[in-house]
């Protein structure tokens, strides 16, 4: 009778795992860790749907994506899409506007788009005003330093002998340039770091994004925005507000300048990625590092709380969120499937939890507001701040093919293969004029 049991309860446990609609979800690493948790929750409360998060890196996911979204596959239900790929990708996602208006009832209770930070809603969930995905990770960069070295009094007295003015949290590049010198063994023998900065200036996409933490200094400087005037969402800050490129100008070269000039004082800077600058923070080599919002947690277990400061970026930050989609070309039953875990995934409830237990950046206000989270988390107040002045990477379809032709540009010129002119920048920006067919 017990064997006769056994193998029912193993059929009707087959029946039902056969009978459960199956959706697979493709995301960036960063957004992993909280996603899988988030998967579970879910499943917990929706038996009937099984979600498989299947991470990639950014460097496999987006050709991936492009790739089945052009042929219409539909191998996947779901997806992360990082901001700037949005209008590479938009063709191929569910308008979730009107999908709200068809199913109003698979909206979780309490669920507020108002309550999206405006900005991050715009720009990560929207196109061609058309609402296409669900803000998660809301990236942004952040300056991170090594608050006991810049609260030493010892450090403080020398920096000041040395350059005749306080150490001070940086607010400028310009600012960065003195506090970087001294924290270089090479030009201060008695630095408690080998090296003042790490920066990731590699020829991949990173150099593409990089650059704009010093050229959004000048390009939205009152002078910057009298010459090529306001930037919007869609072009971002590399172009001017009649959609030409913004770069082959003063601001341009001034943000060149600026980078070639802090590279003395980084290790490795062309050869460094987001992984390698991580690194050299965590082990002491630097006393300061401009990074995304993710890995505070990795520096604060490292380091320990006390020896990890968090500022806004000097000058301007850049914008990296990524948000949830549905991926059109599925079945209706798939992306009922497929809303039911965004729309989970992104409550004021997940934006929350996912931002305390796996630092990924909250989008919605409430996240901001939540005492328990201002107590928890010394990123907020830096957060505040850099989501209302940092800058924007062009949206538009054209953007893989631009940011391929600048990186190469780029990385020869800090390299000192090409020079560091208005000419070479003129050369740049007439081939973006090709590729944008003007």
């Amino acid at each position: 009778m017990k064997k006769f049991l056994a193998i029912m309860l193993i059929v009707i446990f087959s029946i039902f795992a056969m009978a459960a609609t199956k959706i697979s979800v493709l995301v960036s690493p960063d957004n992993a860790d909280a996603l899988q948790w988030l998967a579970q929750e879910f499943m917990k409360k929706n038996p009937d749907i099984k979600v498989e998060i299947v991470p990639l890196s950014w460097e496999v996911l987006y050709p991936k994506l492009l790739q089945d979204l052009r042929s219409k596959a539909g191998t996947f239900e779901a997806f992360t899409y990082d901001v700037m790929t949005t209008g590479a990708v938009s063709f191929g996602l569910v308008d979730l506007g009107e999908f709200m208006k068809e199913h109003p009832e698979l909206l979780p209770e309490g669920y507020d788009l108002n309550d999206f930070i405006p900005a991050v809603l715009e720009e990560a969930g929207k196109w061609g005003g058309k609402l296409i995905g669900l803000p998660f990770y809301n990236n942004t960069m952040l300056f991170y330093y090594r608050k006991d070295l810049f609260e030493d009094p010892k450090i403080k007295k020398a920096f000041k002998e040395k350059y005749g003015k306080e150490l001070t949290l940086p607010t400028t590049w310009e600012e960065v340039v003195d506090i970087a010198e001294f924290f270089t063994k090479k030009y201060n023998p008695k630095s408690p770091t080998e090296y003042g900065i790490a920066l990731m200036f590699p020829r991949t996409h990173t150099l593409f994004y990089m650059y704009l933490l010093f050229f959004g200094e000048y390009r939205n400087a009152p002078l910057g925005i009298l010459r090529h005037g306001k930037a919007d969402l869609e072009y971002g800050e590399y172009f001017t507000e009649d959609h030409k490129p913004a770069f082959n100008s003063e601001e341009g070269l001034k943000a060149l300048e600026m980078m070639k000039k802090l590279m003395a004082y980084s290790p490795d800077p062309l050869g460094s990625d987001y992984g390698e600058t991580i690194e050299y923070f965590n082990q002491g080599l630097v006393a300061m590092v401009p990074q995304w919002t993710g890995p505070y947690l990795m520096f604060k277990t490292t380091l320990g709380a006390d020896k990890v400061g968090i500022i806004p970026m000097p000058g301007r930050s850049v914008s990296g969120q990524w948000a949830l989609g549905i991926n059109k070309f599925i079945p209706e039953e798939k992306k009922i499937a497929a809303f039911k875990f965004i729309t989970f995934a992104t409550t004021k409830w997940a934006d929350k939890n996912k931002f305390l237990k796996f630092a990924v950046a909250p989008a919605r206000m409430s996240t901001l507001k939540d005492p328990e989270v201002r107590a928890a988390d010394p990123r907020v107040p830096a957060l505040e701040v850099t989501y209302v002045t940092q800058t924007h990477r062009p949206r538009i379809p054209e953007e893989p093919k631009l940011e391929d032709i600048t990186v190469e540009y780029f990385s020869k010129i800090l390299s000192g293969e090409l020079p560091l002119s208005i000419n070479t920048l003129n050369e740049l920006a007439n081939k973006w004029k090709e590729i944008l067919g003007k």
